[in-house]
């Protein structure tokens, strides 16, 4: 365990930060605080009219920029100098839930906090439903245990869905990382038809998203759009028990990450159909 927690206080491809270090100096090792400078710096493509947003095509593209290096280089840009800083809604960066949560690691990391971006489901969203999200999971040295965090939860937010919990410590009550999510549908718990979103559900959402958490736990965090040759992008009509089987074993070792990194590791990185390629440019967009 000890191993796990220094692999996940070293920066990944995602959070790495090279040129623009001085955005993030003296950053605290205060997960409240963090969170706080993450909602300073972004602001939620689907929440942008509740802020009195709206968004043009161009400002809808701003998600595409993958990594924490490319996003500080656009909010340098945009006149940040330092994530700690207070600027009004339209001169933060539109993103999604998956950079709030790569974000808050990456600045976890920075504080010298092991952290990791956790894609799952959220039950607070929609009555009844778990609808495809990421969080942040920290290291609490305290209680000697991972904490998952909603980095996208600011006061606007809390206050619309009326939260009976505290953004800062989500139980597995209210949000469900993708790898228990499908073994628990597979074992007849959950009904997968109820995971998903938009106009995506059941196992074909599942898989995506369990794919998506087993390669972040492995410390490259793709985004939700991104496609590969692969279970990823292979219609489910065409599986057979074989492939479920396949998503089953994966599951397992990545519920069992912090046991077992390298079992985790080994079967990925054997396995093309799973793993992110090294060469980023054989990642294509989906559009749905």
């Amino acid at each position: 365990m000890k191993d796990t927690l220094k692999l996940y206080k070293e920066h990944d491809i995602m959070t790495e930060i090279k040129t623009m270090k001085h955005m993030v100096t003296d950053i605290p090792k205060d997960i409240g605080t963090i969170v706080s400078y993450v909602q300073n710096i972004l602001l939620h493509q689907h929440w942008s009219k509740a802020y009195g947003l709206e968004l043009s095509e161009e400002r809808k593209k701003e998600p595409f920029l993958r990594s924490f290096e490319e996003k500080l280089i656009f909010l340098n840009e945009l006149g940040f100098t330092h994530v700690s800083e207070h600027r009004t809604n339209e001169n933060k960066m539109i993103s999604i839930c998956r950079d709030f949560s790569v974000a808050a690691a990456a600045l976890c990391r920075e504080a010298g906090v092991p952290a990791r971006a956790r894609c799952g489901f959220a039950s607070y969203f929609e009555k009844d439903k778990y609808i495809d999200h990421w969080v942040l999971e920290y290291w609490n040295e305290e209680k000697k245990k991972w904490l998952m965090v909603d980095a996208q939860l600011d006061a606007l937010q809390q206050k619309t869905l009326e939260l009976p919990f505290d953004p800062l410590d989500v139980s597995e009550n209210y949000f469900i990382t993708a790898p228990k999510a499908w073994l628990w549908c597979r074992e007849g718990i959950f009904n997968p038809d109820l995971f998903g979103i938009f106009k995506w559900w059941g196992y074909d959402y599942l898989r995506c998203n369990l794919i998506l958490d087993a390669n972040s736990l492995l410390k490259v965090p793709m985004q939700p759009w991104d496609w590969w040759e692969g279970y990823k992008s292979l219609p489910m009509e065409e599986w057979t028990e074989r492939d479920y089987k396949v998503m089953d074993d994966l599951s397992m070792l990545a519920v069992n990450v912090d046991n077992n990194f390298e079992a985790l590791y080994k079967y990925v990185q054997t396995n093309d159909k799973i793993k992110v390629p090294e060469n980023f440019s054989e990642v294509t967009i989906s559009h749905g």
